[in-house]
């Protein structure tokens, strides 16, 4: 049998330990550089427009924010940003992807809005995308001082059931006409989704208890699709309480006027229609007198 001698075993040796470095620096370099390639983030920048947001606190009418993605690259990306807020900002999406091909600019919209008792004061809002951040300040202000003012504009809405294209928010949104919703444009009234079953319920809550003592309904202005008949009831420490009725209305406007009461929330509580199958209302406004 061939025996090695021990020079001839040590030069194999040094030859193993020559080459193997060798080896693991090569293969480590490919490595690192198939890992660099893999990590490297896309060269999209991410901006926000506009770049402060001045609000009102009502829930019910959101504010724009558009963030915008621009690939700088000349690869296509997916980009994303993750949106955080300071309570009590709500936004519609707190994450945002988009497509962006190369050297060009994409743009996604987010809705912004805080609730009716929003003390005024400014709250951030932080859109990071990677290693890149961007904020945008979000002022609230006070609702005007003024006692002839809407207490429903804007303020958090719900509905006993909603049809399919409308929104309660519709209803408090300060148009008094019916539109149903449209390409880039919202719908302006509500209609409930359970045919010719009543009562129908939409309840507005206030920013804060207030004395009220008038209510104005805006129905829908042809007669065949309009309330005719509901109750106004209101949200008392005593509980709810029937502060005004309504029976045999025909289309339109009706305003009904009662002994003030502080209320916390107002509820429509609709009973008929004149044959319509489904209750319809365009707009809900509640004043002090």
């Amino acid at each position: 049998m061939f025996r090695a001698s021990t020079n001839t075993r040590r030069r194999v040796a040094a030859a193993v330990l020559v080459v193997a470095p060798l080896v693991a620096v090569t293969s480590s370099g490919q490595i690192a550089t198939a890992r660099t390639e893999t990590q490297r983030e896309p060269n999209v920048a991410i901006s926000a427009s506009p770049q402060r947001l001045d609000l009102l606190p009502r829930p019910c009418i959101p504010t724009l924010l558009t963030v915008g993605f621009h690939n700088r690259s000349g690869q296509s990306a997916y980009a994303t940003a993750f949106i955080r807020t300071m309570s009590p900002v709500r936004v519609s999406d707190e994450v945002v992807t988009t497509y962006v091909p190369p050297d060009y600019a994409a743009t996604a919209p987010v809705e912004v809005r805080v609730p009716g008792d929003t003390p005024p004061g400014e709250y951030p809002i932080h859109l990071d995308a990677g290693r890149k951040r961007v904020t945008v300040p979000v002022v609230v202000s006070a609702e005007p001082d003024d006692p002839n003012r809407n207490l429903a504009l804007g303020q958090e809405t719900t509905a006993s059931s909603t049809g399919g294209v409308l929104d309660p928010c519709g209803a408090v949104d300060g148009n008094r006409t019916y539109t149903l919703l449209g390409y880039n444009r919202p719908a302006t009234a509500w209609a409930d989704a359970t045919p010719s079953g009543f009562p129908d319920q939409v309840q507005t809550t206030l920013a804060k208890p207030a004395q009220i003592g008038r209510v104005d309904l805006y129905t829908h202005a042809d007669r065949r699709f309009a309330l005719r008949d509901w109750d106004v009831q209101a949200l008392t420490e005593a509980g709810w309480q029937t502060v005004a009725q309504v029976r045999g209305h025909t289309a339109g406007r009706y305003s009904s006027s009662f002994t003030p009461v502080t209320a916390s929330a107002v509820r429509i509580n609709m009973l008929a229609t004149n044959g319509y199958a489904y209750s319809t209302l365009v707009e809900l406004e509640i004043y002090q007198q």
